[in-house]
């Protein structure tokens, strides 16, 4: 049998197959009843020699649609309870008959039937409204435990089949993608005795569901020391879970076995679920942030939790299509710090699907898309696979012509070098929403759009840390940093950012609520402080400094969102005026040097890409291009994204050999730039080699 294990290789996380690197070209099929689109679907990829295909565990023959072979009511048995839709010796025999190299993911996740529930009431989920949904509290030790057992189940029913020595690893989806499901309604308290009982003391209700006159009035930045304490547990709950499950993982597998969840969507602070999918429900006017609410407070240390060697997740839903940006959910970067895989899901939603209105509407558009999202995973150094939800979105000869150079462009990837360019760094407090009214809406504008508006489209590469990712020793060089949530300073984090940030000539960005529960000092500004929530926005005013200059006049800052109180810096030299209550005169915008680094404070978000590229050259950053549009490299690769036609150039940092890797030629040698013509939509991607 061949020994599997994740080695740091070439600077980035790598799966290697008895010490030789494996590169994870991967393609996950629509799983369970459908068995005769499986093998369609399936046998379209064979001609590419895959390395792994992920089948789903299948579920019982049921009316129950998350109803599962290996857990019935309060039985949980390696040996099938249920006749299974179709098993998985169909599945995985039917794709090594297609693929005999390849290796199979079995992936899963830990929902509890219809039977469980139907015996133990007691242990579900009670919204304020006295209703009791059909979902597990969070305060159910009985629910984790059964999830326990029935990942060890799933786990020794595969180990004890003829094709076992084929498994590479187990995905695990836990519940709901790892998200309390209640959140996607919005509803974060729990009235269950359960969970009464646990809290110690009478659950509270959600002030943002109050009426909107009483939400309007209801500070963003507060001390709500219950919503604080509820928040805490529901961290400390979801911790204990996810380790109970990555633990009797990691004991029922063999030790080579690769163990990924689907979890800790950290750049995800501040999504709203059913806002944003239920077609007939609109966004709400203020909603509890449910990466909070589902306790995934605190998350770094789970990265070295037993049993835990990396995530599996979609690609955030928002702005998928041509002109946007890739972004997995899980928190990518603090990975391949890590030494961890991140293995993103590539669900790319086309034409040949039976849904309407999908992002790629042809080929072309699936090329454009695919390579930029390829583009993503190649700069950060972590995997992206094909996936097929639910449709048949790879169904046509011109995707699958598209597929096959990126599956050789993937196979030798795995050879190359790969290190971050020092740039910009989005630096998340994930303990954050303890300082505020537990609204999602900021972290939206802020983290969310921040990614997609302004910082991938100023021509200068980013990634998305964690702040506990500063202790790092090999956290790398950057030159601009973002602290859009930093909202708690305290001595030891500002020891950290002596050490790690306040250094170098670094630009340090701090977002607009930035010290304000303790610490403001450590901007270097002094404020004036309006005890309100308000609406943000700010006008470039000062052309005259480095961040600005050349901005165009109408450059504005900011949105209608109102949240307060309001800080408007007071010192330093002013860049932009905020337009703010009574139309009263005062900074939006202002900068300080602070000796070995510049402090810039920002009363409004989002940022557009020009500021940003403003201060990434300020701060002395390459500058790859000044055309808006997305833009992703590291030291080896290249790439830039576009729905504008027209002649494009990127300013290489050094001079090179450039190969354009969908063709496989070679465009130039001792090259300083590369200059062309792009047709759009369309992404251009290139490597790189020192010349």
């Amino acid at each position: 049998m061949n020994h599997i294990d994740i080695q740091l290789r070439q600077g980035r996380p790598t799966v290697c197959l008895d010490g030789h690197p494996l590169a994870l070209t991967a393609y996950s099929p629509v799983g369970g009843r459908r068995l005769a689109l499986f093998k369609e679907q399936t046998a379209r990829f064979f001609p590419h020699s895959l390395a792994v295909y992920l089948i789903t565990v299948p579920p019982a023959v049921s009316p129950d649609f998350f109803g599962t072979p290996f857990w019935v009511g309060d039985q949980i048995s390696a040996t099938p309870l249920l006749p299974q839709a179709a098993t998985l010796d169909e599945q995985v025999e039917h794709v090594l008959r297609g693929d005999p190299g390849a290796r199979i993911m079995i992936r899963f996740g830990t929902h509890e039937p219809t039977s469980w529930r139907e015996l133990h009431s007691d242990q579900l989920f009670v919204s304020e409204a006295g209703d009791r949904l059909p979902v597990p509290s969070l305060a159910s030790e009985l629910f984790n435990t059964m999830c326990a057992r029935y990942a060890t189940a799933v786990i020794e029913y595969c180990e004890a089949r003829p094709w076992a020595d084929k498994i590479i690893g187990y995905a695990n989806f836990l519940r709901m993608e790892g998200t309390h499901e209640p959140l996607v309604d919005h509803w974060l308290f729990d009235h269950s005795p359960l969970m009464q009982k646990r809290f110690g003391k009478p659950v509270p209700t959600d002030k943002l569901r109050g009426t909107a006159p009483a939400v309007a009035q209801l500070l963003y930045w507060q001390s709500d020391p219950l919503l604080r304490e509820y928040l805490e547990l529901t961290r400390d709950l979801f911790h204990t879970h996810f380790r109970g499950v990555a633990g009797a993982m990691r004991q029922a597998a063999p030790r080579d076995r690769l163990l990924l969840y689907d979890a800790l969507k950290q750049p995800m602070l501040g999504w709203s679920n059913s806002g944003f999918f239920d077609g007939n429900r609109s966004w709400p006017l203020a909603y509890a942030e449910d990466r909070a609410g589902s306790g995934h407070i605190g998350v770094a240390p789970l990265f070295d939790a037993a049993g835990f060697d990396g995530l599996i997740t979609p690609h955030d839903y928002q702005a998928r299509g041509i002109g946007g940006v890739y972004q997995p959910e899980g928190a990518t970067d603090s990975l391949v710090l890590r030494g961890k895989l991140m293995f993103c899901e590539m669900d790319t939603r086309s034409y040949t699907g039976t849904d309407i209105n999908y992002p790629a509407r042809d080929d072309r558009e699936f090329a454009a898309i695919t390579w930029r999202n390829l583009a993503d995973s190649l700069t950060r150094g972590y995997q992206s696979y094909w996936m097929d939800v639910y449709q048949d979105w790879f169904a046509s000869a011109g995707i699958h012509k598209v597929i096959a150079p990126q599956v050789k462009v993937l196979k030798e990837a795995v050879h190359w070098p790969h290190a971050d360019v020092p740039g910009i760094a989005m630096v998340l407090d994930d303990e954050a929403v303890l300082e505020t009214n537990g609204d999602g809406r900021f972290f939206n504008e802020a983290i969310m759009w921040e990614q997609k508006q302004g910082i991938a489209r100023c021509g200068v590469p980013y990634r998305i840390y964690l702040f506990d990712d500063l202790q790092l020793d090999n956290f790398p060089e950057q030159r601009v940093f973002y602290f859009p949530n930093l909202f708690r300073i305290s001595a030891e984090r500002r020891a950290l950012l002596q050490k790690k940030v306040f250094k170098n000539g670094h630009v340090v960005l701090w977002g607009p609520g930035s010290g304000i529960t303790e610490g403001a000092d450590v901007t270097g500004f002094e404020f004036d402080r309006l005890p309100v929530n308000h609406q943000r926005r700010t006008l470039i005013s000062n052309f005259d400094h480095p961040i600005t200059h050349g901005l165009p006049a109408d450059t504005l800052i900011g949105s209608p969102l109102a949240y307060g109180p309001v800080l408007l810096p007071k010192d330093g030299i002013r860049l932009g005026e905020a337009w703010t209550k009574g139309g009263r005169s005062a900074a939006g915008l202002a900068t300080k040097d602070m000796g070995q680094w510049h402090s810039v404070f920002t009363t409004a978000v989002p940022i557009p890409a020009d500021f940003w590229r403003g201060l990434a050259r300020f701060a002395g950053a390459h500058i790859y291009c000044e055309s808006n549009d997305v833009l992703l490299a590291d030291t080896n690769v290249v790439a830039l994204h576009s729905v504008q036609s027209g002649p494009k150039r990127i300013a290489l940092p050094g001079r090179s050999t450039v190969h354009d890797l969908e063709n496989g030629r070679v465009v130039g040698r001792n090259r300083n730039s590369i200059s062309f013509r792009l047709a759009a939509p369309a992404t251009r991607i290139f490597r790189i080699e020192p010349a």
